[in-house]
């Protein structure tokens, strides 16, 4: 009750602003991102609207709120079922589908053209389908990025290392049985209570990319990165099914067609981004280490067995054609 109501509050809060506005002919497209405006994923958005309102000609207007201004993920998600927000971006699916958790499995991907390849093809649209009768539709993909480990207690050089350290992860299946399996005590919770947690030692460390690691200053509560790359994250754009559905066939069109140009901007800036961002951490302070990678990869195999009981035997076929995808 207390979730629906901050929902509606919020839904009531954009209404506000909304009113408050000029009327003009263009029609609004409202887009909640949880990041920051200088996370990758807002400047997308950024790039998003920019092409939209070039091509439309003017008819469409976007309004990003960056900084989770409409809500956390669950409830930006929840805004685009009651059409109180067109569009938001999410890494949280596996709340809606289960199986969404697969696609974060560990060392899962050859390389990011096998993530875009099995992104775009009939595995994604296949779970994809799954979210239709919950009022949303998956339109598109940034990327969230490789994740790493940090830690305050010690340096990460093997899996072993890892043995007994209460480390935080997303509310993700795929990432709780990872650190289980590696011995870590997997701890979720939600990444607006991480930056505390860490300072007050509630967890000894977490796991997210260098973007997350540098943008929201993890550096300074923990000592030490290891470059582990355990996990790719994909980032998923959705939009309303309501307010897509109101929309011509044509304009339909036209916005899946600014959401991949966007998508290829974001991607392209990713691929440089983490090897900025390590040299901008170091400078902090932090103490880099480079374990070997194929280690992790064999340790986190039992990961998948748990997994697969979790979810059933459709869960193992859709890793085995996500590994077959060429």
């Amino acid at each position: 009750m207390l979730y629906f109501g901050k929902i509606t509050f919020v839904a009531l809060s954009i209404l506000l602003v909304l009113s408050c506005e000029k009327p003009d002919r263009a029609r609004l497209i409202i887009v909640g991102v949880s990041h920051g405006p200088g996370h990758s994923q807002t400047l997308a958005f950024t790039k998003f609207r920019e092409i939209l309102e070039q091509r439309s000609g003017g008819r469409y207007r976007v309004r990003v709120y960056h900084s989770a201004t409409l809500g956390d993920e669950k409830q930006m998600q929840e805004l685009l079922t009651i059409g109180s927000a067109e569009m938001t971006v999410t890494g949280l699916l596996n709340i809606y589908e289960p199986l969404f958790a697969l696609f974060e499995m560990p060392y899962l991907y050859r390389d990011r053209e096998h993530v875009t390849q099995v992104n775009t093809g009939p595995i994604m649209d296949e779970v994809a389908a799954s979210l239709l009768p919950n009022g949303i539709r998956l339109i598109g993909f940034y990327e969230n990025g490789y994740r790493n480990v940090t830690t305050s207690k010690q340096p990460i050089n093997r899996p072993e290392d890892l043995r007994g350290l209460m480390i935080r992860t997303p509310e993700n299946p795929a990432q709780i049985a990872t650190f289980n399996t590696l011995g870590a005590i997997a701890t979720p919770m939600p990444f607006s209570e991480l930056y505390t947690a860490l300072l007050q030692g509630v967890v000894d460390g977490q796991e997210n990319p260098l973007q997350q690691i540098y943008l929201s200053r993890l550096y300074e509560a923990q000592k030490y990165c290891a470059i582990t790359q355990h996990i790719y994250n994909s980032a998923y754009v959705l939009i309303s099914e309501r307010f897509w559905q109101s929309l011509s066939a044509d304009d339909q069109l036209m916005i899946q067609a600014c959401v991949r140009a966007s998508s290829e901007w974001q991607l392209n800036y990713m691929r440089t981004l983490d090897v900025e961002l390590e040299k901008k951490i170091k400078e902090t302070g932090m103490e880099f280490t480079y374990p070997d990678q194929e280690l992790f990869r064999k340790a986190c195999l039992p990961a998948y067995e748990a997994i697969y009981e979790k979810l059933g035997p459709k869960a193992k076929k859709i890793v085995e054609k996500i590994r077959a995808t060429r």
